[in-house]
């Protein structure tokens, strides 16, 4: 068992991407670009098996929000929760960046400060900066964490103590640097990292219909995950202890909720200047991650449109939140099975790169 997105390859849609005028990147007019986007959707559906959830919207608005295939007996609708994956990391960089705007943290004292309990495992040289982007050189999980219940400072303490660590500088994606994120909120704040997430992201967002998943406790209308083998059977993946993921992959959403959190950003409820801007920034040393997200001009276009997009994968459950910030357009997709590839690079059959592609003319 391996908690981690599944690369499939994708046919290629260049062909239902470009416009008749090639690559003149003239505006499409809302109605094409709609039908454009249902064609590229369905397509996935008809020759990869793509189950799910897409949201396509400008500037806020909606233009494409469609939902296809299954979880266990029922057909998938728009107001359907998945599992969000590492897509959780993303709120808990907005709450850090909310202490840090207040004065509360500094992105460069040492982790131990805060977390003096991990002073036996844990340097001086880690700071909160480093766990933000994945360059702590702290060592990944194995997967057996998720057999059975742990506490996150159980599983914290048996991962980092008993592992070889690296210097930190080098990037290394994992899921403890944000675990530790969500007990040093806890830590400073007092209060649960789930609390601290609703009352401070989702509740001035108006997140209503997102939250935390347990073992054997899952919301009303839930795309349950599944899997296809290498002999193109299907299966249902295991029900893990995801609450063990933490404030690193725990949270179910909705399309619309998501989006939500899109505007949120835009219109600075959540964060203020400071904040945003460090959201922003880009380390291209680290592969142009940034705090819980990743910062970059797109390259397979002539535009090169500037985007901030989190993605997530746990076995069957596949996400991905994409924000074209120069145009404010987004592209949300949920998939409830590993069809989907929320990592693609340079593949103009991939969904979310022949959306990018659709947008970005």
């Amino acid at each position: 068992m391996v908690f981690h997105a599944l690369t499939i390859p994708l046919t290629c849609l260049l062909l239902l991407i470009l416009p008749e005028e090639g690559c003149s990147q003239k505006p499409i007019p809302r109605t094409d670009q709609r039908d454009s986007i249902r064609e590229i959707v369905e397509v996935q559906v008809r020759e990869n098996g793509f189950s799910g959830t897409v949201l396509v919207a400008q500037k806020g608005e909606p233009i494409f929000h469609a939902s296809y295939g299954f979880s266990e007996t029922d057909s998938i609708q728009n107001n359907f929760h998945f599992s969000i994956a590492s897509v959780s990391k993303l709120f808990t960089s907005i709450r850090i960046l909310q202490l840090v705007e207040a004065g509360k943290i500094d992105l460069t004292r040492p982790v131990t400060h805060y977390l003096p309990e991990f002073s036996d495992c844990i340097t001086d040289s880690v700071t909160t900066h480093h766990l933000l982007l994945h360059i702590s050189g702290l060592p990944n999980e194995s997967d057996s964490v998720y057999l059975a219940p742990r506490e996150p400072d159980e599983l914290l303490h048996q991962t980092i103590c008993q592992h070889p660590q690296n210097p930190p500088g080098n990037f290394n994606y994992n899921n403890i640097d944000y675990m530790l994120l969500g007990l040093l909120i806890e830590a400073y704040t007092g209060a649960s990292w789930e609390n601290e997430i609703h009352r401070h992201i989702l509740e001035p967002s108006g997140m209503n219909h997102t939250g935390f998943l347990r073992h054997g406790m899952y919301p009303d209308s839930f795309a349950y995950t599944y899997s296809y083998q290498q002999d193109e059977t299907a299966a249902p993946d295991p029900l893990f202890y995801i609450e063990n993921f933490y404030a690193a992959g725990c949270m179910y959403s909705t399309a619309l909720d998501l989006l939500r959190l899109d505007q949120s950003l835009y219109d600075h409820s959540l964060l203020g200047a400071q904040g945003i801007a460090l959201l922003s920034r880009s380390y291209p040393e680290y592969n142009y991650t940034g705090y819980g997200v990743w910062n970059y001009n797109y390259p397979f276009v002539d535009s090169n449109p500037r985007i901030m997009e989190r993605r997530g994968g746990i076995l069957g459950a596949n996400v991905v939140l994409v924000r074209l910030t120069d145009t404010k357009q987004t592209i949300i997709i949920l998939s409830n099975n590993n069809r989907f590839n929320p990592d693609s690079f340079g593949d103009p059959g991939n969904l979310r790169e022949a959306l990018i592609r659709l947008s970005s003319y």
